[in-house]
């Protein structure tokens, strides 16, 4: 199960949409379980890791993957080459993961797609997807001038990886 909480308000039709995409995508459930606040003392941008850190547990099974959505900025990450945008963040085979909608202007159903793509993304990792050489995958490198502009879907190695790796979970 893929439980979606927000710690922004979000139209009821925009997390409809994405709980569809995302069901459709990794072939599991998908809802809206409720909101959180942000803990005290995070300030915008958000250090997307500090942030997973702290906030608070939220009710799941184990092998759930629970995806924090929020309409504020991200602050970028560092990197030796310089600063790469941050849209999301989950680590690599965890169960949490947070993605921003402010990169998206207008977020509409519309839009919901490039929303989802970003998700996808994210709850990848935390299934234990890395990055994908198809532009066509949402597992394509999120910092890429092209990457908002592709169809929220895999490419066929990373839905087979991601259907082994929901065939492995326990519950």
């Amino acid at each position: 199960m893929i439980r979606i909480v927000t710690l922004d308000e979000y139209e009821p039709t925009i997390l409809k949409a994405l709980s569809k995409s995302l069901y459709t995508a990794f072939a599991v459930g998908a809802e809206h379980t409720g909101s959180v606040t942000v803990p005290h003392g995070q300030v915008e941008p958000y250090d997307a890791g500090k942030l997973l850190d702290t906030l608070p547990k939220v009710q799941a099974f184990a092998d759930d993957k629970v995806l924090f959505l929020t309409t504020r900025k991200l602050s970028p990450r560092k990197l030796p080459s310089g600063e790469a945008p941050t849209v999301g963040l989950s680590r690599y085979k965890s169960q949490r993961a947070i993605v921003t909608s402010s990169v998206i202007k207008n977020l509409d159903a519309d839009s919901v797609k490039t929303l989802a793509r970003y998700a996808m993304q994210e709850i990848g990792h935390a299934f234990g997807l890395h990055h994908c050489l198809d532009p066509r995958c949402a597992m394509y490198p999120t910092w890429t001038p092209s990457y908002p502009q592709g169809e929220a879907s895999f490419c066929v190695f990373c839905r087979d990886t991601s259907e082994a790796a929901i065939r492995m979970t326990k519950s």
